[in-house]
């Protein structure tokens, strides 16, 4: 239900449209555009509205005039662009206008469709990760985490921040963008259908990737019984169930898996910049999902401390 020009125009500006110059109308603007889409509940984007507003004739002649408008004419247009601001909302134009927010929600998960854009190198390897079994997870959907039943292979997001690794936030443009993954490719953000319906079909996993590479796949097979997740989930409720006595275990189980997961890269030849692909995220990176960080004292005994940043 859109809610009435009566309350927005109220509710959103700052000062009297008569008193604004052309930065404080622009910023009104999506002021108003905001808590449209808030109050619409809507998933497209605040920069997809603004875009397609700003793309709008009437605003952009409004804009290159307003300096010369008198106060009856600045309210006279003000309520104008209300009504095309209404008008985005109710009709987003069924195209990608590259704002880039989508590519900023998190990077893509592989399908197995993707596998052919692997084995003829369109996304380099070295920029894959697995998410393992029972791992917490952003539901593309949803607003809560949940926990796979099944592994996912994921592009790599820039360190600090959900943007996909190979988004340029500068351009908005995809270094990639040819050789996109399927994903990508059905993202619309003014329709989640297409997107939903491709998730009911095939995820890549690693036995896809490394199918035929017997001794491998029974290493990847032999860590994920040793280290799964799950364990290491156990783990951490143990140590809030002990009030942090159980300390130790956790200690134990991050050495153990980091000990693992480097030895058999030794043994097996595997780079470093591969081992998130091959056994997952290690224990070391997935501590922080748990509200703690590992530091180093000055004699080398590692120490589990709360991560309060």
């Amino acid at each position: 239900m859109m809610p009435s020009k009566q309350n927005l125009d109220h509710t959103v500006i700052d000062s009297h449209p008569s008193d604004w110059d052309t930065e404080a109308l622009k910023r009104n603007c999506s002021r108003f555009l905001a808590s449209l889409k808030e109050e619409n509940e809507t998933s497209v984007p605040l920069k997809r509205l603004q875009y397609q507003m700003e793309e709008n004739a009437v605003y952009q002649e409004i804009l290159k005039r307003w300096d010369a408008l008198n106060g009856s004419q600045r309210i006279d247009s003000w309520r104008r662009l209300l009504d095309i601001g209404e008008k985005v909302m109710g009709d987003v134009l069924p195209v990608c206008v590259q704002c880039g927010d989508c590519c900023r929600e998190g990077s893509p998960t592989l399908q197995l469709e993707d596998l052919e854009l692997l084995r003829h190198g369109r996304i380099p390897w070295h920029q894959l990760f697995t998410i393992r079994r029972g791992e917490p997870v952003h539901s593309p959907f949803e607003k809560e985490l949940f926990f796979l039943l099944d592994e996912r292979i994921k592009i790599r997001e820039k360190a600090g921040t959900r943007d996909c690794v190979f988004f340029n936030g500068e351009t908005n443009l995809c270094s990639i963008y040819v050789d996109r993954p399927i994903q990508c490719r059905a993202q619309a953000c003014w329709d989640p259908e297409p997107a939903r319906e491709l998730a009911k079909l095939p995820y890549l996993t690693r036995s896809d990737i490394f199918e035929g590479i017997d001794l491998l796949l029974e290493m990847m097979g032999e860590h994920g019984r040793r280290c799964s997740f799950e364990s290491f989930r156990q783990a951490f409720q143990h140590l809030e169930e002990t009030k942090g006595e159980s300390v130790d275990e956790v200690l134990e189980m991050l050495s153990y898996e980091d000990h693992f997961r480097h030895f058999l890269a030794e043994k097996l030849n595997i780079p470093d910049n591969l081992l998130d692909l091959v056994f997952g995220r290690s224990f070391s990176d997935l501590i922080v999902i748990f509200g703690f960080k590992i530091i180093e004292e000055p004699g080398g005994t590692r120490v589990l401390v709360p991560d309060r940043s």
